[in-house]
């Protein structure tokens, strides 16, 4: 199923031999068919191998359960657009965390995500926020979405939901809304297109890809913001890519992330590709621009490991059943 523009070595440099038994990584990769399937590698880029081999569907918006036991994916027909704001709104499939055992819930699942115990998740419909079952798959409780739109995405401590949200301003904002009730609160500026967020290991913090102003120059770069929108800080830069999908690892010690040379949405004409690095390393300039270098005085040089093409990853510590 890989194409030739897929091969990739490992880099030698010691972020990479510190990463290599650091769990696994999940992602979306376009095969030479055409078709986007899953693929699981170590974090150093090593050790690839296919989670789904279906040429007639579309696979993307991989996330492992908490335990690392299972996966959550949408799955589409190869002809639908694989799309960074549309992906959620497809096939919701459950299965075994090699892939296997892969079972069909249907498109009444919009944006889900893990809750905290694997039991149970949450999804993005026209009622609300919908908690469900997993084992039953039914509806347990329902919550108001408050302007959430895509990208919903549960805390690890159960207590907040993160998404791409309407109504805070002029564009496409990220939010925080509280499991129990209470207002939902805008994280990111709101001045601008802001979207991808997820949470950091605390759930006190949320990283995203703070992006453009439309008729404006720029390109979106990854923020780190507290959960009430105060400490906004960019965590990593660059003046030739757009950074989105930001993947903090589940110990919080190093951030994945997906870099594009043209502004997602559309993914196939996007040239993505993934990349790692330390959290310790950060805020980080992705190049030596003199524009970069006088927006963040601070920020170290790029210290950045690629990893080749993909898409939208998730990460995992725990081991992949058949791979020790």
């Amino acid at each position: 199923m890989f194409s030739a523009a897929v091969a990739h070595s490992a880099s030698p440099e010691p972020l990479a031999t510190e990463l290599h038994r650091h769990g696994w990584i999940a992602f979306s990769l376009q095969t030479d068919r055409g078709d986007w399937d899953l693929v699981a590698m170590r974090p150093d880029g090593s050790e690839r191998h296919a989670l789904t081999d279906t040429p007639e569907f579309n696979e993307a918006g991989v996330r492992f359960s908490p335990d690392g036991q299972r996966l959550l994916y949408y799955r589409m027909a190869k002809s639908d657009a694989v799309d960074n704001n549309t992906y959620g709104t497809f096939e919701l499939i459950l299965a075994h965390a090699d892939g296997s055992h892969a079972t069909n819930f249907g498109r009444g699942y919009p944006w889900a995500s893990w809750g905290p115990d694997g039991r149970q998740l949450a999804t993005l419909t026209p009622k609300g926020v919908q908690i469900i079952d997993v084992t039953l798959r039914a509806v347990v409780r329902t919550i108001p979405r408050q302007g959430i739109v895509q990208q919903l995405i549960w805390s690890p401590d159960g207590r907040a939901f993160t998404g791409t949200a309407n109504g805070l301003g002029a564009f496409w904002n990220i939010a925080a809304l509280p499991e129990s009730t209470g207002p939902i609160r805008a994280i990111s500026e709101t001045e601008r297109y802001n979207c991808t967020p997820d949470w950091c290991p605390d759930s006190r913090r949320i990283v995203y890809a703070r992006g453009i102003i439309p008729q404006q120059p720029g390109r979106a770069e990854l923020w780190v913001a507290e959960t009430d929108g105060k400490n906004r800080a960019m965590v990593y830069a660059e003046t030739e890519r757009h950074v989105y999908g930001a993947c903090p690892s589940p110990d919080g010690k190093y951030l994945l992330f997906t870099r594009s040379v043209a502004d997602l949405g559309a993914v196939g004409k996007s040239q993505t590709t993934l990349s790692v690095v330390r959290w310790a390393d950060t805020p980080m300039r992705g190049d030596d621009s003199a524009e970069l270098r006088q927006r963040f005085p601070d920020a170290k040089p790029s210290q950045r490991l690629d990893l080749g093409p993909g898409w939208e990853p998730h990460w995992t510590l725990k081991e992949l059943p058949g791979h020790p």
